[in-house]
């Protein structure tokens, strides 16, 4: 589940950079910097509470793809720190999706309908696997 839930997380990322990147090539770039930044380093650290000095521990990124596409009932993942996640769905999937839809609007093109439709499926499956 590591590594799948991680590889989930890396394709989303950077089919949002992608989408970005298709209404601005600059907005991609920063996209990709700023998601990479947020999903692997604060909230990698934030949603992994299992030891108090975690320099170099890599369980944060087991429970991160467990809280995006698993079952989010991991050891050491509070349910207060799940809702924290509502933000990089927001970053991960709605910023995205606004603007590869302007960009399909202004310039239709098959490529970016595949690009949203992809980022749409992460986004419903990711969001129906969380807990209740």
């Amino acid at each position: 589940m590591l590594t799948v839930g991680n590889l989930g997380i890396v394709l989303w990322i950077m089919l949002g950079a992608v989408a970005c990147w298709f209404f601005n090539p600059l907005l991609g770039l920063l996209f990709l910097v700023a998601a990479v930044a947020l999903i692997f380093a604060v909230l990698r650290r934030m949603g992994c509470s299992s030891c108090y000095y975690c320099k170099s521990c890599t369980m944060g990124f087991g429970k991160l793809a467990d809280l995006f596409f698993g079952e989010g009932y991991m050891a050491g993942v509070k349910s207060s720190r799940t809702l924290k996640i509502i933000f990089v769905y927001i970053l991960l999937g709605v910023i995205p999706i606004a603007f590869i839809t302007v960009s399909v609007i202004q310039d239709f093109a098959a490529t970016k309908i595949a690009v949203l439709a992809v980022l749409l499926v992460l986004l419903l499956y990711s969001g129906s696997r969380r807990p209740r």
